[in-house]
């Protein structure tokens, strides 16, 4: 019998689609979330946990009505209630204080989904039996660049069973820093902490599944959507988890959702002018920091006007960019 969660995160839904997709991204991300509640309702879940970045823009004006009436008519056939966290993309200046004026806050309100952060916990089943053992859900929004590692510390077990966190922030086994801006959670860091699974969203890698510690697990399966023309996004197959409890431990499960190849739905010619212009852009400024170690005399503008090799629209831009700032 136990007690069955459904995980799922980044789902970055919006009415408008990436520029290097092809398809409508809105029905495209619904259908997403439809094969998610057929999945609930095969495993008769008991909730599906939502690790924050429901939405994609941050400004509530850009997310129409329609699409959140159209949220909450596909949840309402969800077997199950959903608990969702709060990503950066969920608020402006992915600041949580101002959610009540974001759409994520509207689902919360109304009840289409339920508050999982902070103080705001999710129990499940009941302590001390062998049939349904009690699971405690505890969710980290996303709070800045720099982590405040208490909320992580602070999070202590107490007469569940077991102990699940998840948290909206970079997590990796090597942690360090992205792009030397923002924190990553180290899994070591975490192994010696009361939690027995950690679901991390955020990170749009997928990353997998992974015991850091004897009974410890971390789930990091990365974004529900292919937003990006990088490799791993067009490569990655998205999927949410059906995480089990019994008194015999945790079973974690990947479920691969149903998607179109890349090819179908990417603007892959896009991603060669894409590559082409970086490319192009990498050998301009080479070309420029090559130039300035050996040539003081010379004003910025003329270099920029006499490198060889660098197409014209490139040129142009960088002189507009440089007239402008000066």
């Amino acid at each position: 019998m136990g007690v069955t969660l459904v995980w799922r995160t980044d789902v970055h839904l919006s009415d408008r689609s990436p520029q290097s997709r092809t398809d409508d991204w809105r029905e495209t991300i619904l259908g997403k979330l439809r094969q998610i509640g057929e999945i609930a309702k095969e495993v008769k879940a008991e909730a599906v946990i939502d690790g924050g970045d429901f939405f994609d823009l941050k400004s509530p004006s850009r997310n129409s009505h329609s699409l959140v009436r159209a949220v909450a008519d596909l949840h309402a056939e969800y077997p199950c209630p959903v608990y969702a966290n709060i990503g950066n993309h969920d608020c402006i200046y992915g600041d949580y204080s101002y959610l009540d004026q974001q759409p994520l806050g509207v689902l919360y309100s109304t009840g289409v989904f339920r508050r999982l952060y902070d103080e705001y916990e999710a129990v499940f089943g009941s302590p001390g039996t062998k049939l349904r053992p009690r699971v405690r859900v505890v969710g980290i929004p996303y709070h800045g660049t720099k982590y405040d590692m208490d909320r992580f510390k602070n999070i202590k077990k107490g007469d569940e069973d077991y102990l699940v966190v998840a948290a909206h922030v970079l997590a990796s086994p090597k942690g360090g820093q992205m792009f030397e801006n923002e924190d990553i959670v180290k899994y070591a860091d975490l192994a010696g902490l009361d939690p027995d699974v950690w679901l991390f969203g955020h990170w749009h890698k997928d990353q997998g599944i992974t015991e850091i510690a004897p009974g410890k697990q971390v789930v990091n399966l990365g974004s529900l959507s292919r937003g990006a023309l990088i490799q791993d996004d067009l490569d990655r197959k998205p999927a949410c988890v059906v995480l089990s409890f019994e008194a015999s431990g945790v079973s974690i499960e990947r479920r691969d959702l149903n998607v179109l190849p890349a090819a179908e739905v990417f603007d892959l010619d896009g991603r060669v002018r894409t590559e082409a212009r970086t490319a192009a852009m990498d050998f301009f400024v080479e070309s420029i920091k090559e130039t300035l170690a050996s040539n003081t005399q010379t004003s910025l503008l003329d270099i920029i006007r006499g490198l060889p090799d660098i197409p014209e629209e490139v040129r142009e831009q960088a002189i507009l960019y440089l007239e402008q700032a000066q």
